[in-house]
């Protein structure tokens, strides 16, 4: 970074020459700059006490004809910013210079633009005024004036939208025109727009679309309070949606079964679909088995189904009534705790899942509290002989028994029970119960029980989300 800050000249190397030293590389689409300020322990050497920014700047234009000669064809930009504390003042200084200059880095029609950790400022706005982005990456998104106008400015063209962390308000603030508050931004080619986090909660009486921003729709996933309460989002994006992975509240359900958008067979091209209920502490209860019906209704082309954080009642009777849909390859129901029984019944309900990831309950109070006991491990092989589960890889998410050993007894049953799994992977984020957990899996499978049940010793244990 302090390079920025020295006289470049034909005899010195600079960031300039190393890049005109190499090869023209017209090949190369993108470029990421990593613009990382780090210091440990005390505040670094400061052996030149002036930041010019006239110089700055100069090094800066030098660099970025550098990059565009090099690499004529690039077009997407990946820059991620880090600043640590006990910076000296001058290598503050300087790096607020680049930061600020980093609107020459990124091309003059950049189609790509991914940004970690960077202030947008009026001359990273600027260089995109002419609405050449055809998909930005934010990692966080306030609703702010400049952050609001990079996105705006695009949104003739912007095919891709994604967002790590923002707010619902903010959100409401993409597709709101500030030059005219009650008129919709629109994105008339917005394929994917994706909200990882939305943190907070929405305005109950503010501002809302009254129609589609977003007319041309096939992925969209936002987690935490869902924005946009009027139906028309959703309504008008029936018909090609292809992924949709939302969590639902009382509020914003309400007005979607008023206006009849979860109707059975609404979303016709839909493959993926995630629905989870908000657990937040302001969120009003709400039948979830009726929420499990809905979910059956919505998905009867999908290939991929997730229903998070369910608390589902009766889950065997309920499971009893419902038809899952015949082109359903992934079942994901992390945090819906379901005991043995209860998993062996949806297994068996969707024979054609070839891939499960499930939360592990235990049976009962009054199957005691240590290993099952093999009368019990063997009532269990009786009742699910003949089993027709087609499963072939499953998830364990989470456990909730009352030890590892007991957690690690009832995955063996089930891979028993279940003779078509091939491959159990436990999830990374147990990492502090894993080696036991692994170890109590040894142990269950050398159990009386399954002494003439080879299979179980051919089945890969792994820990890995990749279930």
């Amino acid at each position: 970074m302090s390079n920025f800050n020295q006289v470049w000249d034909s005899h010195t190397p600079n960031l300039a020459s190393i890049v005109r030293d190499c090869q023209q590389l017209p090949s190369v689409r993108a470029i990421a700059y990593y613009i990382v300020l780090y210091n440990i322990g005390h505040a670094m050497p400061d052996p030149d006490q002036s930041c010019s920014a006239l110089l700055i700047d100069k090094n800066v234009d030098v660099f970025a004809t550098a990059i565009c000669e090099t690499m004529p064809r690039f077009s997407q930009a990946v820059i991620y910013s880090q600043l640590v504390y006990a910076l000296s003042p001058s290598m503050q200084q300087v790096a607020e210079n680049v930061i600020g200059l980093l609107s020459k880095l990124i091309g003059t029609q950049p189609t790509r633009l991914s940004l970690a950790h960077v202030e947008i400022t009026n001359r990273l706005t600027s260089i995109t005024a002419t609405a050449s982005l055809q998909s930005i990456a934010l990692s966080t998104f306030q609703g702010q004036e400049l952050e609001t106008a990079l996105v705006q400015r695009n949104a003739s063209t912007l095919e891709r939208i994604w967002i790590e962390s923002t707010t619902p308000l903010a959100l409401v603030a993409l597709v709101r025109l500030s030059s005219q508050p009650l008129e919709v931004c629109t994105y008339p080619h917005l394929l994917h727009f994706v909200a990882q986090w939305s943190h907070g909660q929405r305005d109950p009486d503010g501002w809302q679309p009254p129609v589609n921003p977003f007319p041309r729709l096939k992925t969209l996933a936002c987690r935490g309070f869902f924005p946009y309460t009027l139906p028309a989002v959703l309504a008008e994006c029936q018909t090609h949606l292809c992924h949709l992975d939302i969590e639902l509240d009382a509020v914003f359900l309400a007005a979607l079964d008023q206006a009849n958008v979860l109707a059975k067979g609404a979303f016709a091209k839909l493959s993926y679909l995630s629905l989870s209920w908000l657990n937040h502490a302001h969120a009003r209860p709400y039948n979830r088995n009726s929420l499990f019906y809905k979910s059956l209704d919505l998905c009867q082309n999908t290939h991929t189904l997730c229903l998070r954080w369910m608390k589902l009642a009766n889950i065997t009777q309920l499971v009893a009534k419902v038809q899952f849909p015949q082109m359903l390859h992934n079942l994901d129901m992390p945090f819906t705790m379901l005991n043995i029984d209860q998993a062996i019944a949806i297994l068996c309900a969707c024979p054609q899942a070839l891939k499960a990831n499930l939360s592990l309950a235990d049976i009962g109070a009054g199957s005691g509290k240590g290993m099952p006991a093999p009368g019990l491990l063997m009532r269990y092989q009786n009742k699910y002989t003949g089993c027709d589960a087609r499963t072939k890889y499953l998830g364990l998410q989470s456990w909730s028994c009352r030890s590892t050993r007991r957690a690690a007894e009832f995955c063996v049953l089930l891979v028993d029970v279940i003779p078509s799994i091939a491959r159990v992977c436990i999830s990374p984020e147990w990492h502090a119960t894993q080696h036991g957990f692994l170890k109590d899996v040894d142990m269950a499978r050398k159990r009386s029980v399954y002494n003439n049940h080879p299979h179980l010793h051919s089945v890969e244990l792994l820990s890995s989300k990749c279930w």
